[in-house]
């Protein structure tokens, strides 16, 4: 009998091999595609459920400026209702650049300390750097013939100390916090240069006032000048590594003086370092007109410079090493006196190919005026608050109400009988004053702040105000700064 037929492939064992490893190499394929389909059908369902991406850019904001006003008693009704126009705005807080009296006016402490409560009535944390005004011209005669140095002493004593009544006040009452030179060991004096961080943006404020920056023409070393050059040096040195360390979106740098930049439209170093026609002696601006140049070269963010004038208008005078504008730089001048009816209001807003963004806001025609607010301290140091009538002569403003803490859980009335107990001191802590006062909203109805219990999610609103309400008591005095 013969044997079955057999396959020729088995015929030849290289060839049954070969065969074998195809057939297998065909089913691994095959079994691979089927379990991948199903995962292949449900990674766009996958990608659908994932969350798209979030943007890590902070939110827009914006703040007020201010500069040169009030310069006289007639304008301090007007300032008044600027910052009532500015606390009904979504402003998260102001900028003063210096000169809060005219240099005809006495720089005496009533004066002084009158301007300075005006300020600190503001419904909206406000900053205030010195200008020339203030203390640095201050020697001359129309002035009261101060003492510049023992002026600025004055002011940092009442303006700039820790526990001053200007600044954001007190932690958990806003939405940042100064830093201030004084802080560093080798310029415990000088206390008046600030720093602060807010959505993504460095502030720097800087004493360099408008006369030369007070340099003087005298023999002798000019210490006040020299020392105050370097401290503006190292604290701007600073603020850029802050800013890098924060990953800053931009810095604004804000500064009483305009340093002139017309001499370095001629390009280069030459017309940087060169002095001006118009000045004669050394350019007191040298300095810090080459810090903003190297700032501008080493932070790649856009830097906006603020500095006191008597309109508003912006720029970019700025120019590298080889003459060309530096385009990441700009100059705002705010309006000042005359034109004390109008603010700026700066926008911020980090998903716009510009950052920073420039209005000019007047006040409504027929504006009404709102109440007066001041504060004084006594000799001993301590905070006081009543009302008073407006003094046309020395400019003087009456002492009304600011407003309670975001979530306080009491309201206080306007005034209170003598010797009656605030009801309000035991709700805001220890550091609140044993003064009157009225919230915001009740003061200024317009602006419709709410005043319950709930704190507001948007940090721009019901902003905690700074001023009486938040003046410290004598024991948080205790402690004094050197100079």
């Amino acid at each position: 009998m013969s044997s079955p037929p057999r396959l020729s492939a088995f015929r030849h064992p290289g060839i049954g091999l070969l065969a074998a490893c195809l057939v297998t190499f065909a089913l691994a394929i095959g079994s691979a595609g089927v379990s991948a389909t199903p995962a292949s059908a449900k990674s766009p369902a996958k990608a659908a459920a994932q969350p798209p991406p979030k943007s890590t850019k902070p939110p827009s904001f914006e703040f007020a400026v201010l500069g040169n006003t009030p310069f006289s008693s007639t304008e301090v009704p007007v300032v008044r209702s600027v910052l009532a126009n500015i606390g009904d705005s979504q402003a998260a807080f102001v900028v003063h650049a210096g000169n809060l009296k005219n240099v005809t006016e006495s720089c005496r402490d009533e004066l002084v300390t009158q301007r300075l409560s005006l300020l600190a009535s503001s419904p909206k944390p406000m900053i205030y750097v010195p200008g020339a005004n203030d203390w640095a011209d201050c020697e001359r005669a129309k002035d009261g013939s101060y003492n510049p140095v023992e002026r600025l002493d004055f002011l940092r004593d009442h303006a700039f100390d820790d526990e001053a009544l200007l600044g954001p006040g007190p932690v958990g009452y806003s939405q940042f916090d100064l830093t201030r030179q004084s802080e560093m060991a080798r310029f415990r004096q000088y206390h008046e240069n600030v720093r602060w961080f807010y959505r993504g943006v460095v502030f720097v404020g800087l004493n360099i006032p408008g006369n030369n920056n007070n340099y003087r023409s005298a023999g002798g070393r000019n210490g006040e000048y020299e020392d105050r050059v370097i401290a503006t040096r190292v604290w701007l040195q600073h603020a850029l590594v802050y800013a890098q360390q924060k990953d800053a979106l931009g810095m604004v740098i804000v500064a009483q003086a305009d340093p002139e930049f017309e001499p370095a439209r001629s390009g280069g170093l030459s017309g940087l370092f060169s002095d001006r026609g118009a000045r004669h002696g050394v350019d007191g601006y040298k300095d810090f007109r080459t810090q903003l140049q190297r700032l501008a070269s080493r932070f790649k963010g856009p830097i906006l410079l603020i500095d006191s004038g008597k309109a508003m208008r912006h720029g970019q005078p700025l120019r590298d090493m080889r003459g060309a504008p530096v385009k990441s730089f700009t100059q705002l001048t705010t309006f000042g006196s005359p034109s004390v009816n109008r603010w700026v209001r700066v926008k911020v807003d980090p998903r716009s190919p510009q950052l920073f963004h420039f209005e000019n806001v007047a006040l409504p025609p027929n504006s009404p005026t709102p109440p007066a607010a001041s504060a004084t301290r006594n000799s001993n140091g301590t905070a006081s608050a009543q009302s008073q009538a407006t003094n046309a002569d020395q400019g003087r403003t009456p002492v009304g109400g600011v407003a309670s803490a975001p979530g306080s859980a009491s309201v206080a009335v306007p005034s209170a009988a003598p010797g009656a107990a605030n009801p309000v001191n035991a709700a805001n802590g220890p550091n609140a004053p044993n003064a009157p006062y009225a919230p915001y909203s009740v003061l200024y109805p317009a602006s419709g702040l709410s005043t319950n219990n709930s704190v507001s999610s948007d940090p721009n609103q019901g902003v905690m105000p700074i001023g009486p309400a938040l003046l410290p008591s004598a024991a948080a005095l205790g402690a004094t700064h050197g100079h």
